[in-house]
């Protein structure tokens, strides 16, 4: 990448903060807070709250490079998330009241002049309970939606069992076991990866492959974390490619505690393996943007395939769904991908679909399969509505 580039990119993640900080402050705090018929301290305290939330995530990442971390670094973490997501699912409720009023504001103004002798006298203690009211509704229905998304969040993720036809490539009766998009951070630790470890031994899996975002922290913050996974055992092998996240905490000290785990780490590579004779190409790429920023590293399916058997069936690993273009031109039979979380919680469970041509679930395009696992963890926010969190069991059938 050269200097042009990484300004214009530089650029627009500043941008993106700008606009989203912006967003935050007006929505919740001028729109919400200051709407309130509450004390000046209490709105305060919300205010407070909002900059919190805004504000913790480089603050805490500060205080990591410092080597601080224990206990209270971890309850930093999980008020601050609970609080973004809280005010995530407020803004967008502030949003809507703030549209449906304009559009109601609009059409009144256009039928008010043939109408004006009908129109009802301006009541200011009627206005001030309609709003109140209505602000009481965004607010209720923003604690029911973070509840049930909490609850969501912290739940096991669910078995996801998915049937591929095995037609005449002999790979019938193959099991493989996907997960992605992990997370081990401050919100998700060891007791959570023992669980995942646990449920996914009980599949009696031939392969296990990740694909992708495994952490957010350092290797020596998180080892005693993620060790749970080396534990995880499959016949044939396990297998991990790097997401966009293994490139933001040191994509090189993870690779090598990931390989002492015991995955085999692709990095635009395959493996030719057997399946009761059968040959079966497992193949994987790094990130899909990794090139920006490990110049080495950048995505490439057609190198990962580069000598791999013609009559082989081929799996590619893929982090972001946008590879599965080249993994077609690559006749890859199936791609497994991640990096979406299918949006997490909603609304952001619909709004993704505006940003990503594919989302969750299975696809099949020209005779070639993508599977996209919605995450087995959570990023940010510990949420999940609308859009639960997985493992994935595969079936050759």
């Amino acid at each position: 990448m050269n200097l042009s580039e990484k300004l214009r990119n530089m650029s627009l993640f500043i941008l993106f903060l700008v606009v989203s900080i912006s967003v935050f402050i007006w929505f919740g705090g001028f729109r919400f807070f200051n709407q309130l018929p509450l004390p000046f301290v209490l709105r305060l305290a919300l205010w407070a709250s909002l900059l919190y939330a805004l504000f913790f995530s480089p603050l805490l990442f500060y205080l990591r490079t410092l080597g601080q971390q224990g206990a209270f670094f971890d309850a930093m973490a999980w008020v601050g998330y609970l609080l973004m997501g809280t005010y995530s699912i407020l803004i967008c409720g502030v949003m809507a009241r703030d549209l449906a009023s304009g559009l109601v504001s609009l059409f009144s103004l256009g039928s008010s002049k043939g109408h004006a002798a009908m129109a009802l006298p301006f009541v200011p203690a009627r206005r001030g309970f309609l709003i109140n009211g209505v602000n009481l509704a965004i607010a209720g229905g923003t604690a029911t939606l973070a509840g049930l998304a909490l609850k969501g969040g912290l739940r096991a993720p669910e078995i996801v069992t998915v049937t591929h036809p095995a037609g005449h490539t002999g790979l019938q009766g193959l099991r493989i076991v996907q997960i992605s998009d992990l997370h081990i951070s401050h919100t998700i630790r060891r007791s959570m990866v023992e669980r995942v470890v646990s449920q996914i031994s009980e599949l009696s899996p031939d392969i296990i492959v990740f694909t992708g975002d495994l952490a957010d922290g350092s290797v020596s913050m998180l080892k005693d974390d993620v060790a749970p996974l080396a534990d995880l055992h499959a016949p044939m092998g396990k297998y991990f490619i790097t997401g966009n996240h293994e490139y933001y905490s040191g994509v090189h000290p993870w690779l090598n505690e990931i390989s002492r785990l015991g995955f085999t780490v692709l990095l635009n590579s395959h493996r030719t393996l057997h399946y009761n004779g059968a040959p079966l190409v497992m193949a994987g790429v790094t990130d899909y943007h990794a090139g920006r920023l490990v110049p080495t590293h950048a995505s490439s399916p057609k190198q990962a395939l580069s000598g791999a058997p013609q009559d082989a069936y081929r799996i590619l690993l893929a982090h972001q769904p946008l590879s599965f273009t080249e993994a077609k031109e690559e006749n890859c039979q199936l791609t497994l991908s991640g990096h979406t979380h299918g949006g997490q919680y909603l609304p952001y469970t619909w709004v993704i679909h505006m940003v990503q041509p594919w989302v969750a679930g299975l696809y099949e395009e020209e005779g070639h399969r993508l599977y996209i696992n919605r995450g087995t963890g959570f990023w940010g926010p510990p949420f999940r509505l609308g859009s639960p969190s997985e493992i994935t069991l595969h079936l050759f059938s």
